[in-house]
């Protein structure tokens, strides 16, 4: 069997011939790498120069797009000339069409990928589509050239991949659940939520955990990615919100004991000051206070909105200022507030705060102090804005 051109491009970039790398790393220009990842998403295939101009120089301000394409292309031509590749001219351009048109044997991911998609759409018979949504889902490494993630032409790109990506894995995830494969099932759905967290596949992960017996790991699935969600913000939108809710609610654990249902619902670690919660949590409670509040308005709150300052005094925007800060003033809800307060991480900036029992006369206290903790602990730098958004009367 003679050597091949092998391109991977889903998850990083890398091409080599026979054990032979082709490294386009350490060159002066990156477009002509850029046209060569271009060629190789459907190699033999013909691309007109006018969709390679727009790919490459689009966003650009490049006076003569012809000249420098014509330009890119010549400088691949003498890359490859020195590559590790046999002798020949491997780029056919022939009536404002380009295509690598090499008589070697090419194998792209991307190329693969697709190819094993448009098989799918024809194939009628539901196994046979099983096999080859595996077969595509394994050749799917990750995003599309994630090193060039600021590209125009790649972020389409990874943006259709992805989408086929998607169809293609619920099928089979559909597949396997009807024919009971939850061992595969739940491979297959841990894979996906690492390349694309929160996007609906834990769902599935948890589910098959869940069918497999193993409902520890089924709840750690769960903790890990609210605790995500948390790392990067909390969700600011209602879906996002929705999606995590139905992974939640899918929690089961097997049938338990009087003392096994008590020691799952109760705190395993008993810690001092207000309570931390995910964003969902927090918004469970305060719906279930807002349910108790309309029994009985004796129960008083006070609800916060409490965002990080830079040094200015303006809501900080600084990522790992903000990481930073956002532990100081976990510690500070820690030391400061009672255990019967709680806290969730909204965004970057802003955590919610509950107070339960607060007397109305001590809401303006309550902020100032958090402020000053807050700037012992980062030494006066930054600070701290609490701003009231519901006292109780607004339920």
């Amino acid at each position: 069997m003679g050597k091949k051109l092998w391109v991977k491009m889903f998850g990083g970039f890398s091409a080599w011939y026979g054990d032979e790398v082709l490294s386009f790393g350490r060159q002066n220009d990156p477009k002509f790498g850029q046209l060569f990842q271009i060629l190789m998403t459907r190699p033999g295939q013909g691309f007109s120069k006018r969709d390679i101009a727009r790919s490459l120089y689009g966003r650009e301000e490049v006076e003569d797009q012809n000249a420098s394409l014509n330009n890119t292309i010549f400088r691949l031509r003498r890359y490859l000339k020195a590559s590790p590749l046999p002798d020949g001219d491997h780029l056919l351009l022939n009536d404002g069409v380009l295509r690598f048109d090499s008589k070697i044997k090419v194998e792209s991911d991307v190329w693969s990928f697709e190819k094993a998609a448009r098989e799918f759409e024809k194939e009628e018979d539901e196994q046979k589509k099983a096999k080859i949504s595996k077969r595509a889902c394994d050749l799917y490494q990750g995003e599309f050239l994630p090193q060039l993630s600021n590209e125009q032409w790649v972020i389409e790109k990874s943006r259709d991949y992805g989408m086929l990506y998607s169809r293609l894995l619920r099928y089979l995830l559909r597949y396997l659940e009807k024919e009971g494969e939850y061992k595969s099932m739940e491979a297959l759905s841990s894979r996906a939520a690492k390349f694309h967290p929160c996007e609906g596949w834990e769902s599935w992960q948890i589910e098959s955990l869940i069918a497999l017996g193993r409902h520890k790991e089924a709840e750690a699935v769960y903790q890990e990615t609210a605790a995500y969600v948390q790392e990067i913000g909390g969700f600011l939108s209602k879906s996002g919100q929705t999606k995590l809710h139905r992974i939640g609610e899918q929690m089961r654990q097997p049938k338990g004991t009087a003392d096994d249902i008590r020691r799952c619902l109760l705190e395993t670690v008993q810690t001092e000051g207000a309570y931390s919660c995910t964003l969902p949590g927090f918004c469970d409670c305060l719906r279930m206070l807002k349910r108790v509040f309309d029994r009985q308005k004796a129960v008083s709150f006070s609800l916060f909105l409490c965002t990080i300052l830079d040094a200015g005094g303006r809501p900080a925007d600084e990522r790992e200022y903000c990481k930073k800060q956002g532990e100081r003033l976990q510690k500070t809800f820690q030391s400061y507030l009672r255990r019967g307060d709680i806290y969730a991480r909204y965004s970057e900036n802003q955590y919610l705060l509950l107070c339960m029992g607060a007397e109305r006369t001590d809401i303006p206290k309550i902020g100032i102090r958090l402020d000053m903790d807050l700037r012992k602990r980062s030494g006066g730098r930054g600070g701290l804005s609490c701003r009231l958004l519901d006292d109780g009367s607004e339920w």
